[in-house]
């Protein structure tokens, strides 16, 4: 099969090519050309997966403080001060004393303390006042109201301390907002079995849900078996918000980078974590190109995956075999149709050196000086200095896609900040490796910067995915 600019698909992007899913090459257009997203051959249907992910498990740390005893008798005293708070430990100080005794005392206002003890009960007294509502704690759940000490004759009951409530943290995910949904606003989760920092880790909700504990997102566990359009996706997403589904109503597509977060290449034909159902089809997402979105391409394409973990923005939303998996949290975002916003104080640039201030990782602003094929790369990176830094290494195809500047083609990055980086749509397509080998042909995975499409390197001289040698942007 021909694409429009005349360059032929390889034969494992043959089938969706034929099924009108799959946007054909690149182009040397203004804005810097179509991404070839090609598909992942083999890898489309199902294979076996890796070792199951075990997800993190959340706790809470809740404690209760206890009631002050009450004490039976007592000298006369003056009328009852108030009980203070609690010192800041584990439990909640309670209140005051009882009728005319000396005033319990508790601790410091914090998140609980030792126990205020009451005062004794004073006979044939005047009232003694009763003791103000000791404060209950920060952490946890505070201390149980305690009643004063007995009431003497014609002396009032000073009611305790009232509970303090809780407020600490429970161990659950904080989730980031910062305005856009295309971006990674959170650390990028890695596969376990390459032992870096941010291993993928999620807690099954036991509702059909999972929540991802690097990420705080909450996934829908399993597949839908009927595929579709992408409005069919679009549809069934929306209708799990209205359902309140697993308790929460913001259901909606995830995003490229989203699905980015999940992806598990070393897995290699099921390039998901086996904690996930994962059925045929390709996974449709809540990102338009580019060019559908501006309108320099009227043929309504979408970024997809395959089922191995490859992404492409040419997957037509008119095909019939797309699916979705539904994702909810992290604060509002982009619509579909709507370019990606970059976030606030998004990056920092120090002398060679760039830091995402929301993922955490510190890359290379420029790239390696020549191609280097994989089994080089990393070499390179690990003698790479930069102001005094060492401890590179080569990203992985998650932390290379958060790079990506889905607001821009023909070099998809943050220009100001990757002011060198390449054209990426251009023969050859300046491809950059990712730290992953390929388990479903060729020899490694890698990104283009073209628009952000990623593949392994399995095509024929030609080939949309042909490329023995890439570039390399280390991270640390």
């Amino acid at each position: 099969m021909t694409s429009p600019s005349g360059r032929v698909f390889p034969a494992l992007a043959f089938a969706m090519a034929a099924a009108g899913l799959w946007a054909c090459d690149k182009s040397g257009s203004s804005s810097g050309g179509h991404g070839d997203g090609g598909q992942p051959g083999s890898g489309g249907i199902m294979g076996t997966g890796g070792a199951t992910d075990t997800g993190g498990t959340s706790s809470s740390t809740t404690l209760t403080g206890t009631g002050g005893a009450t004490t039976a008798t007592g000298g006369t005293g003056s009328d009852g001060m108030a009980g203070a708070g609690g010192s800041a430990t584990t439990v909640v100080g309670t209140g005051g004393m009882v009728g005319g005794g000396g005033a319990g005392s508790g601790g410091a206002i914090g998140s609980g303390g030792a126990t205020g003890v009451g005062g004794s009960a004073r006979t044939g007294g005047a009232p003694g006042a009763g003791g103000a509502t000791g404060l209950g704690g920060a952490v946890g759940t505070g201390g149980a109201a305690r009643t004063g000490g007995a009431p003497g004759t014609g002396g009032v009951v000073g009611t305790g301390g009232a509970v303090g409530t809780g407020g600490g943290n429970t161990g659950a995910c904080q989730e980031s907002s910062c305005g856009s949904h295309k971006w990674a606003c959170w650390k990028v989760p890695t596969p376990p079995s390459e032992n870096l920092p941010n291993p993928q880790s999620y807690t099954d909700l036991g509702n059909g849900a999972l929540r991802d504990n690097v990420t705080c997102l909450v996934w829908e566990k399993a597949n839908p078996t009927t595929q579709g359009t992408w409005q069919t996706s679009v549809d069934r997403c929306a209708a799990l918000a209205s359902s309140n589904y697993a308790g929460f109503g913001d259901w909606r597509m995830p995003t490229h980078m989203e699905m980015a977060s999940i992806i598990d290449p070393t897995l290699g034909s099921k390039g998901f974590p086996a904690v996930f159902t994962t059925t045929s089809g390709y996974y449709a997402t809540g990102s338009w190109w580019y060019e559908t979105i501006t309108g320099q391409s009227t043929a309504g394409y979408q970024w997809g995956y395959g089922t191995n973990g490859f992404t492409s923005n040419a997957i037509a939303m008119s095909g019939t075999n797309l699916v979705a998996r539904c994702v909810r949290g992290n604060g509002t975002g982009e619509a579909a149709d709507v370019l990606a916003v970059e976030p606030k104080d998004h990056y920092t640039v120090n002398d060679g050196e760039v830091t995402d201030n929301y993922t955490g990782l510190v890359w290379q602003q420029g790239f390696s000086p020549s191609l280097m094929d994989w089994a080089s790369a990393p070499a390179y990176c690990a003698g790479l200095t930069i102001n005094g830094h060492t401890g590179f290494r080569m990203p992985t195809l998650g932390e290379l896609s958060s790079s990506v500047n889905e607001a821009n083609v023909g070099g998809a990055v943050v220009a100001t900040t990757f002011p060198d980086n390449p054209n990426g749509c251009k023969d050859p397509k300046y491809w950059f490796w990712a730290a992953e080998a390929s388990k479903v042909g060729g020899t490694a995975w890698g990104l283009s910067y073209c628009d952000g499409f990623t593949g392994y390197n399995v095509g024929a001289s030609g080939d949309w995915n042909y490329f023995p040698t890439a570039n390399v942007r280390c991270v640390r």
